[in-house]
């Protein structure tokens, strides 16, 4: 192989990773919350007035209207056994609500009609959620810190603000008291996912469900945060966690490769001044390891409308690295990317 590193293939690497990062950013999921209706508990008794003004709520149309009728319900009955069902019902359905101002409004009202601690905290995640939905920081974090001090471990309000961090970073717009509420609950939920600490509310598929679907978010959300921190190598560790779980994610590929190309730039400029043969060999592996990486972008992007235009300079790339790598020839390329081509159902 020859020893003079192409520089303007790095370059062209960085180049392609670093508009996708920009231009893609994480894609926005709801971390979901805990259900607030008990599970599997007989329905206690309850008079015909009570039956009658649940059978109300439960008839209007729209969470406002719900909630309206829930607000008679608790005016009516403010010592009914059903109340706190009542309330949980109505936190899911506001949760529900697409429109995030409309969310924080209810939310607020719900919080005036169900008073009671444990009735407030049924709406929190969906204040939370709304507040960060509309980019009000300031409140968000107020809310949550108030209520994690109290529910330390409760792990859908911990992936709410990781996450929420998480994408604020890769617009280069988080501020800093965000950043460090986001690492802190990051790194507080992927614990309490990896130890297996199931919320209580939650059914076990439900758990392992949520759990499988955002641990490896979360790690990758760790990974962003580590990497505009200009933290690579501890960015790599989380981000390879990440495509162990989903490894045609395009956002943890692209960081990857920008991570692993960087590696290799620094060992090429290293070779280039001191001559050392260790470190041709160090340059060498770190090629290889790029052209795995830039493979798996390749046959994750290809036939994916979306990433076509990352898709074509990914596989420029490639084929510049490979021919380079393997004296001009591109044989067992194609075989490479197949081999990490998503299985067809």
């Amino acid at each position: 192989m020859k020893t003079t590193f192409p520089s303007e293939l790095c370059a062209a690497v960085a180049r392609v990773a670093t508009i996708f990062l920009i231009a893609s950013g994480l894609i926005y999921a709801s971390p979901g919350q805990q259900p607030n209706q008990p599970q599997a508990q007989p329905a206690p008794q309850v008079s015909d007035g009570e039956r009658k003004a649940i059978e109300k709520i439960n008839a209007s149309s729209g969470a406002e209207a719900k909630l309206k009728a829930a607000g008679e319900f608790v005016k009516k009955f403010p010592k009914s056994s059903m109340r706190t069902r009542v309330a949980g019902y109505l936190a899911d359905e506001i949760y529900a609500i697409k429109d995030n101002a409309q969310k924080i409004a209810l939310s607020q009202n719900f919080a005036s009609t169900f008073n009671q601690p444990n009735e407030i905290d049924l709406i929190k995640s969906a204040l939370i959620e709304g507040y960060l939905n509309t980019e009000k920081f300031d409140e968000a974090l107020s809310e949550s810190a108030k209520y994690l001090e109290k529910n330390p471990d409760d792990v859908f309000i911990l992936t709410q603000i990781a996450w929420a961090g998480a994408t604020q970073v890769q617009k280069q717009a988080a501020k800093p008291q965000l950043l460090k509420a986001a690492v802190e609950s990051a790194d507080k939920a992927v614990s309490l996912m990896e130890a297996d600490q199931k919320p209580e509310k939650l059914s076990a598929e439900n758990w392992n469900s949520y759990r499988n679907s955002w641990l490896p978010r979360l790690y990758q959300a760790q990974g962003v945060m580590l990497y505009f921190s200009n933290n690579k190598a501890g960015a790599r560790e989380k981000l390879e966690k990440a495509a162990g779980f989903d490894p045609y994610d395009m956002n943890t590929l692209m960081l990857l490769i920008d991570i692993s190309n960087g590696e290799y730039q620094d060992l090429a400029k290293r070779y280039q001044t001191e001559k050392k043969s260790q470190i041709l060999d160090q340059a060498i592996a770190k090629m290889d390891e790029v052209i795995d990486w830039l493979a798996r972008g390749v046959a994750a992007s290809e036939g994916v409308a979306q990433y076509q235009p990352t898709n074509q300079q990914l596989a420029e790339n490639l084929k510049a690295y490979y021919s380079f790598r393997h004296d001009g020839k591109t044989d067992g390329m194609a075989e490479l990317v197949k081999k990490y081509k998503k299985p067809q159902p």
